[in-house]
């Protein structure tokens, strides 16, 4: 009886809260075992399409309770009503420590054999994209603003058309605890910054940066210059680190 009794409960408060209720079943029932999706640790709200509903999805925060990750609440003002939340998961794995929000419009791209992991409350202002095939880990505490882009990828190949060399297409993302990505910032492959620090808005980083130490902000000029020569794209190789 007490268990029928948390359950209802729990079924009310999806129905207060401008929450997609028949999604949010779904996605708790399909995903976790029996007694823990009838505690929907996972809320979802009525902007979020359920697009792909393969992979895994793992709960790394105790105790296990309703609401421990939200995903699509409507977090700043100027969203707009046609701002979709999209849930896209393959063969892949997404690992929730608690607190976790994604807000409105965020993009989640998780594909085959790949691991999204974040860490306890973490959180998405809105309109994001996180696109992981490798392997992207945000650590806890940190806070990303809007239209941020996370992608550990670079869907095609490049060829040196002198030596030949091919590039890998896609490499590991880390992302310390207590970060703060700044609207507009861009996070590509290879990507890894240390604990406590800021990037500015609209940079774009695509190195590691741990050994720079802690409490730093990390930026770019607006310069625009050549970055290599003698580089094509290939389509037919897929080299990973």
């Amino acid at each position: 009886m007490n268990n029928l009794y948390k359950t209802l409960k729990s079924l009310a408060f999806l129905f207060r809260n401008n929450i997609a209720v028949f999604r949010t079943v779904y996605f708790n029932f399909h995903y976790f075992p029996f007694a823990i999706a009838t505690k929907f640790p996972v809320i979802l709200y009525r902007t979020i399409r359920l697009k792909k509903n393969k992979g895994k999805v793992i709960l790394d925060g105790h105790p296990i309770k309703t609401g421990m990750v939200q995903i699509g609440k409507k977090t700043y003002g100027f969203h707009r009503k046609q701002d979709h939340t999209i849930w896209e998961l393959y063969d892949g794995t997404v690992i929730f420590e608690s607190g976790v929000r994604l807000g409105k419009g965020t993009f989640v791209h998780v594909g085959k054999n790949a691991i999204l992991t974040l860490g306890q409350d973490t959180g998405f202002g809105g309109n994001a994209k996180i696109i992981c095939d490798k392997s992207i880990t945000i650590k806890a505490h940190t806070k990303v603003a809007w239209d941020v882009q996370i992608i550990d990828t670079d869907f095609r190949a490049t060829v040196n058309t002198v030596t030949k060399t091919k590039n890998y297409v896609k490499k590991e993302i880390v992302i310390g605890s207590h970060n703060w990505l700044c609207f507009g910032s861009t996070i590509l492959k290879g990507s890894v910054t240390p604990n406590n620090c800021i990037v500015s808005a609209n940079s774009l980083l695509n190195k590691d940066f741990s050994d720079a130490g802690e409490n730093i902000v990390i930026g770019m000029d607006s310069n625009v210059k050549v970055l290599a020569k003698y580089i094509t794209w290939d389509s037919t190789c897929d080299n990973e680190e």
